[in-house]
């Protein structure tokens, strides 16, 4: 059985390639992650997340957050029907994975995402933070900036621009 109803498209209307960027079909890339499987790095799990957010599955992303994480403290329904909504005001586009690093159960990803808002340009460059709970990579925070005209090429440089 296939799910389709956490992303809200029709059967049939499921992406070709993979929202993330990775050059991947959608059924071989982020979908078996989607489907309920866990993320074997950081980087495969933030590659699922943006694709969770292009697709609008809420449910994946409630589900791969930290528990810390401040959404993790919301009503569930509350914070699925959040995440699974804001594809329709946001267009996530591309994905650059500028380096990612993983020691022991923490990881990080620097990456650029390129998103519009009704036509506008809200393209962002996050260093996200990643923690292993109970065996499975989660999502524990982020630093995020504008996306820049020269994106960083690594975790270090990203940290000097914020200074």
């Amino acid at each position: 059985m296939t799910r389709v109803a956490s992303s809200g498209m029709a059967k049939g209307r499921r992406p070709k390639a993979c929202p993330c960027g990775s050059g991947a079909r959608y059924a071989s890339c982020c979908q078996p992650y989607h489907a309920g499987g866990e993320a074997e790095t950081p980087e495969r799990l933030m590659r699922s997340r943006f694709a969770a957010f292009a697709l609008g599955d809420g449910a994946y992303l409630l589900r791969t957050t930290h528990p810390g994480h401040p959404l993790s403290l919301r009503p569930p329904d509350e914070a699925i029907r959040e995440l699974s909504t804001a594809r329709q005001r946001l267009r996530y586009l591309d994905l650059a994975v500028h380096e990612a690093r993983e020691d022991g159960d923490r990881g990080q990803v620097l990456f650029t995402a390129r998103v519009f808002e009704r036509g506008r340009d809200v393209s962002f460059t996050e260093l996200s933070d990643f923690e292993r709970v109970d065996g499975a990579w989660r999502y524990l925070d982020g630093l995020t900036a504008p996306a820049l005209d020269a994106p960083p090429d690594s975790i270090d440089a990203f940290l000097e621009r914020l200074e």
